[in-house]
């Protein structure tokens, strides 16, 4: 090859090379990401119903370490309550109450959250040997 040829086309490669480059930076979009629109819950109280707070404590079937209630529903089933999840109830153990709650609902996505807020206490008993 002649060396005439080669200096002829060293011009051009690099000019084509710098074209594509500029078109490639041109393409480039440099808008910042956007997060996506922070949750925020909007709480409704549910209907009010009567529980059984048992007196004793247990741990928590969750990851975290934490005591729960017992608590027993008018149909006889038994489930576990975070001890600091009924709003404005400060249970004392060694005593059993009966309560009015009424369950906190996350009305966007209609389920419950967990928490209770107190409605009133019904009664209360102290019990001899907490279980």
């Amino acid at each position: 090859m002649s060396s005439a040829y080669k200096s002829s086309k060293t011009p051009l490669l690099l000019a084509s090379l710098l074209s594509v480059a500029t078109l490639l930076t041109a393409c480039q979009t440099s808008r910042e990401p956007v997060p996506e629109p922070r949750y925020v819950p909007s709480i409704v109280l549910g209907d009010a119903q009567t529980l059984t707070i048992m007196p004793n404590r247990v741990a928590c079937a969750s990851a975290l370490p934490m005591q729960c209630l017992l608590a027993k529903s008018k149909d006889g089933s038994v489930f576990q309550i975070p001890y600091d999840w009924i709003e404005d109830f400060q249970p004392t153990l060694g005593t059993e109450y009966v309560i009015s709650a009424r369950p906190q609902i996350d009305e966007g996505k209609q389920s419950l959250t967990g928490y209770w807020t107190l409605q009133n206490v019904v009664s209360q008993r102290m019990v001899s040997n907490p279980q």
